[in-house]
């Protein structure tokens, strides 16, 4: 908003109900309705809101509400046949870069799949190899282990969470 980025995660989603993370801050996002596929009523932290939304580029939306303007950009989703393929340097150069940063103390999902259980809690001190989590995939549990010994300084998933390869599930330091 006013040309400066905004950091918006969706935490949960429980069919129209999302509870989402914007800069920091928690918010509760109900979708009501859609109108003429381009409007749609929401429901913001019990504000009700009627954002009209327009695609303007491939990656890029453009959200009004009232008489404010917000373009929304977005990293467009990566098919699976694509992210397997090899390319010559010169093709990415030409590409936007997807960067995946690793943050310091982060344990990562070293696959894709579902969080069925949280092992530790935030303040617990864990051991270098301890589970802090099971994470299923392909109907396989996977312990997640802590890299090294530490505090759990905060979890960023939930039991029912689906992740990617490399999402970050906890921060222990």
């Amino acid at each position: 908003m006013n040309r400066k980025p905004h950091k918006v995660k969706v935490l949960e989603r429980n069919g129209n109900i999302f509870i989402v993370e914007v800069n920091g801050k928690t918010v509760n996002v109900k979708f009501k309705n859609t109108v003429q596929g381009k409007t749609a009523i929401l429901e913001i932290d019990d504000k009700t809101v009627q954002p009209c939304v327009e695609r303007v580029q491939q990656n890029v939306l453009q959200v009004k509400i009232g008489e404010k303007l917000f373009e929304v950009q977005f990293q467009p989703k990566i098919p699976k046949e694509s992210a397997a393929k090899l390319e010559p340097m010169a093709t990415f150069a030409e590409k936007p870069a997807i960067v995946l940063v690793m943050e310091k103390d982060a344990v990562t999902a070293p696959i894709a799949g579902r969080i069925v259980l949280l092992r530790a809690n935030v303040g617990q001190k864990v051991e270098r190899g301890e589970c802090v989590c099971i994470l299923e995939a392909m109907k396989m549990q996977n312990e997640i282990t802590a890299p090294k010994a530490g505090v759990v300084k905060e979890f960023r998933v939930f039991k029912g969470a689906i992740v990617n390869k490399g999402d970050v599930l906890a921060v222990i330091s």
